[in-house]
């Protein structure tokens, strides 16, 4: 678990910053808290990169947790949050270094009603894995921030297209092949402009459906050369950095520092499915798992017939249509290729 921090569309480090972990596996008591302190140089990563310190979690409830950092960019600057729910997995289904994907967290299951407290977290964790995957899988996205770095194709022009949402850039390195190995060439950061504006309130245009970096000249302007590009090659650009769809928070600060959160709606439709699942897990019934294409019910005194189909349709989701139109509207662009 990672605190990321940014300023603009660069990874930065912050000039302080404390942190909160609290146990939120049982949402009819108060959080408990489990550890705290400051975070220091100990924890940092790379620029603008920190691991959340918890200590031995082995004896920990399993379930939802919570962790609350509180930090300043720079002396006597305004503090910033960022709230990271996670989980404490069985270790049973959960070996030390397997991957969890999450995007609902238990404690909303049961929270909200979407499943009684008498299905095991155990068990909703396994399936919310699973639905998260599969949402992942379906809109080609991530719905959350992960360091990552990224192969890209130089096109001979200042414009590089990223596919993923960017957050924040911690590096750029143009890649080629000698007899050795490898060699590389890092271009400093006021050589190249990041196109993150969604996440501090720039609304005319979503950078999330057109994610790129372009090169500018040393006064920070766009320029459109033939001669000032990106070199052209085959995944020869390779970008280290925090990527991934999420909604923007509002900063009353205007300081270009905030991350964003998963979409609402993403952490629904996870909710949603899991629970369908968990009633129903051999995906048998038309009614859990497609309601909106059942247009007739009977039983022995009563008959029922609805309006008609709402409109689902066979698709490579989930089937169910106002899932599905949800989810189109999160799908990562098409991209077109030709030989």
């Amino acid at each position: 678990m990672q605190l990321f921090c940014r300023s603009g569309g660069y990874l930065a480090d912050f000039y302080s910053g404390t942190y909160l972990v609290q146990d939120l596996h049982d949402y009819t008591v108060a959080p408990v808290t489990k550890a705290s302190g400051n975070l220091t140089a100990s924890e940092k990563l790379s620029t603008g990169r920190y691991v959340i310190p918890t200590g031995d979690t082995s004896a920990w409830n399993v379930g939802t947790h919570r962790a609350t950092c509180t930090y300043k960019m720079v002396d006597g600057g305004p503090d910033y949050y960022q709230v990271h729910e996670f989980e404490i997995l069985d270790s049973g289904d959960w070996a030390t270094g397997k991957q969890y994907v999450g995007y609902v967290t238990t404690r909303r299951m049961y929270q909200d009603g979407f499943r009684p407290t008498t299905v095991a977290r155990s068990t909703l964790h396994r399936t919310i894995d699973e639905i998260s995957r599969l949402i992942e899988r379906w809109t080609h996205r991530w719905f959350e921030p992960r360091y990552v770095q990224i192969r890209r194709p130089g096109q001979g022009s200042a414009k590089l297209l990223l596919i993923e949402a960017v957050i924040a850039i911690e590096d750029v390195h143009a890649i080629w092949d000698t007899t050795s190995g490898e060699d590389s060439y890092k271009y400093e950061q006021y050589l190249y402009k990041v196109y993150n504006r969604h996440l501090d309130g720039y609304t005319q245009e979503d950078d999330r459906f057109n994610p790129r970096i372009v090169l500018t000249d040393v006064d920070g302007d766009v320029v459109e050369v033939s001669d000032f590009a990106w070199p052209y090659g085959n995944q020869n650009i390779r970008v280290d950095g925090v990527f991934g769809y999420t909604d923007p928070e509002y900063d009353e600060h205007s300081g270009q520092v905030l991350i964003g959160h998963t979409p609402a709606p993403i952490g629904r439709i996870a909710a949603t499915l899991t629970k369908r699942w968990t009633i129903d897990p051999s995906l048998s019934s038309l009614t859990q798992q497609q309601p909106g294409r059942v247009i007739y019910q009977k039983t022995r005194d009563q008959a029922i017939r609805f309006g008609g189909t709402d409109g689902a349709v066979m698709t490579n989701m989930s089937g169910d249509a106002t899932i599905d139109n949800i989810l189109a509207k999160y799908m990562s662009p098409v991209v077109l290729r030709a030989v």
